[in-house]
């Protein structure tokens, strides 16, 4: 991702300006790099701060602490171990997933977080995914009553509806990686666009020649168009309401995007009929660590099962998703 290079002796007061224009990207913690500090952005940079350069970096994710909520929390010490230790901001509501021995603390829950996060407005709980759109479930604890908002990121803006599509702001640094190796002129295939944050991304940044964007969900596919509209990039990308699997094999494509990472390996069939020779899927799975090296070799076998040839370019952890399970990305070049 993009950070600002700036000298320390200058740090603070520059970070201090970034976060007052929601620009500094403060889910990742300011590196160093000798007498200068790396500051993470979220989106492109106004006028005022063209005097400092910018470098790619990899910064680290930064666990959202709740020491300051946990300290207006009035319940039991020994209830205080159970209270959750980090939560997703998106927009201007938080999502937070409480376990159910904390029912009864939900609202103050939800009211902490809002006298610790001035930009907060709305707090929901998220009670897990489900139903066929995958979309979570979610509770208003506190403020307004709303579970729609605007998320920036690296230049873009999206409308979300946290009840209505899934989207998760934790993948920002992977979406923008995938982004930096689209080339000009590429046709892509996003099989699982949700509201479109990889194909909003890609068509704002490079000059491809198309992006087409789709999704089983009527709400994503509207909030997509809406944000296609709202990012001045409506005759790049064109959405597709439906089965990825019906659709998919009808686009010729040059990169294919198969963020699905619990079922993406049934669509593995209908990407390769969709990709060009030559061409590169950047596949996602949930797996148990362990599993990692060996799920490599599976995908590149599967593949010349299907009659195509493959290699592994990349494969690398996206974060975390549990004590034992990973988010994995493959970079995959059909040749």
């Amino acid at each position: 991702m993009l950070c600002l290079k700036v000298p320390k002796t200058e740090g603070e007061e520059v970070r201090k300006k970034l976060l007052d224009a929601e620009i500094l990207d403060n889910r990742y913690k300011i590196g160093s790099q000798g007498e200068y500090l790396l500051l993470p952005l979220r989106e492109e940079l106004p006028g005022e701060f063209k005097c400092y350069p910018t470098v790619e970096c990899e910064p680290k994710e930064r666990v959202i602490e709740v020491g300051d909520y946990r300290e207006l929390m009035e319940i039991p010490e020994n209830l205080k171990d159970e209270l959750p230790t980090s939560y997703d901001i998106v927009g201007d509501i938080a999502i937070i997933k409480i376990p159910e021995i904390l029912t009864d603390h939900k609202e103050q829950i939800g009211n902490a977080i809002i006298d610790t996060h001035k930009k907060v407005k709305t707090v929901l709980e998220d009670r897990g995914v489900t139903g066929d759109f995958r979309v979570r479930d979610v509770e208003v604890l506190a403020g307004e009553s709303k579970t729609t908002t605007i998320h920036k990121e690296y230049g873009i803006e999206l409308e979300v509806d946290l009840a209505k599509s899934y989207f998760s702001p934790r993948l920002a640094t992977e979406r923008w990686r995938v982004v930096n190796q689209v080339q000009e002129g590429e046709t892509v295939l996003d099989m699982f666009a949700g509201v479109g944050p990889f194909s909003i991304l890609i068509a704002k940044h490079i000059k491809v020649k198309k992006v087409h964007a789709v999704d089983i969900n009527p709400d994503a596919i509207e909030l997509l168009k809406k944000n296609a509209v709202k990012n001045d990039i409506v005759n790049i990308v064109e959405t597709h309401l439906g089965d990825a699997a019906k659709i998919a094999p009808k686009i010729r494509s040059d990169r294919v995007i198969m963020n699905l990472p619990h079922s993406a390996d049934k669509y593995i069939k209908q990407a390769l009929d969709s990709l060009k020779q030559g061409g590169i899927i950047h596949y996602y799975e949930i797996l148990p660590e362990e599993k990692v090296e060996e799920r490599a070799v599976e995908l590149v076998n599967e593949i010349n099962d299907l009659g195509k040839d493959a290699y592994i370019l990349k494969q690398h952890c996206v974060r975390t998703y549990s004590p034992v399970d990973v988010h994995m990305a493959y970079d995959i070049r059909i040749s």
